[in-house]
């Protein structure tokens, strides 16, 4: 197993409580059960072909869900299908996208969206802001997941100014070695407190002070939390089963 180092400003106390929510390996997170429970809406930003995290949620709590992605549609599904077909020779790929499309055309019907746009940038078109995605929604008791490849550091502003309409958030940083500064800043200035950190195996952790590159957060309002920090935790998996699990530690 590799071990990374955290700063010491991510230090915390484990939530008792945590679920693991969303498919094996990439694409599932640790979230707090009782911020599960207290939400009353899930909006999640960044989906490409995978919503087992809000099918998982909606197991456990049933409500609304919103999921922002413009890279995707049920016509960009279909696409794949039809090219996959044209090398039928290679089945595996014409599997997927045939069940991908079958399971999002199941899952985004009725108060389950799918929003095509991207948030982040306040540009228009399929672009829209965090401010956007706030004001578009009236529920008070909101839960994010939050994977949209950099664009985190563009509404980190609009979660600090709505956290208190958030039960509880699990959120990827990307390239953490460029934005370290801005990743502490967040931390202290967002009352919801950190419960759990995990590091993407898949990014490349840095030899200066092995800090990884890519971490996964999670914040939670109603979570009863322990003493002691656990990094991987039990329920925790690689995102990749091609390479090792990445232990963290925190430097004292």
């Amino acid at each position: 197993m590799l071990v990374g180092l955290l700063p010491n400003f991510m230090k915390f106390t484990t939530a008792l409580d945590l679920v693991r929510v969303g498919r094996d390996y990439d694409g599932g997170y640790l979230v707090s059960k009782s911020d599960i429970d207290k939400s009353d809406v899930l909006i999640g930003l960044g989906i490409n072909d995978d919503w087992s995290f809000e099918s998982d949620f909606c197991q456990y709590n049933d409500v609304p869900v919103y999921a922002y992605d413009a890279s995707v549609s049920k016509k960009v599904f279909f696409k794949n299908i039809k090219n996959a077909f044209r090398r039928f020779h290679r089945p595996k790929p014409l599997l997927h996208w045939i069940k991908v499309y079958n399971s999002y055309k199941k899952f985004f019907t009725g108060n389950k969206h799918h929003i095509e746009k991207f948030v982040g940038l306040n540009a228009g078109g399929v672009h829209c802001s965090m401010d956007e995605v706030f004001k578009d929604t009236d529920y008070k008791n909101i839960f994010l997941k939050i994977d949209i490849e950099s664009s985190e550091y563009r509404i980190l502003e609009s979660l600090i100014e709505n956290q208190d309409r958030i039960t509880g958030m699990a959120i990827e940083f990307h390239y953490c070695d460029v934005h370290l500064e801005r990743i502490r800043s967040f931390i202290e200035r967002f009352k919801l407190p950190l419960v759990h950190i995990h590091a993407n195996n898949i990014a490349a952790i840095r030899i200066d002070d092995s800090l990884p590159s890519v971490l996964e957060l999670t914040f939670s309002q109603y979570a009863k939390t322990g003493s002691n920090m656990s990094m991987p935790h039990e329920l925790d998996m690689p995102n990749s089963e091609k390479f090792d699990e990445i232990a963290l530690r925190v430097v004292e």
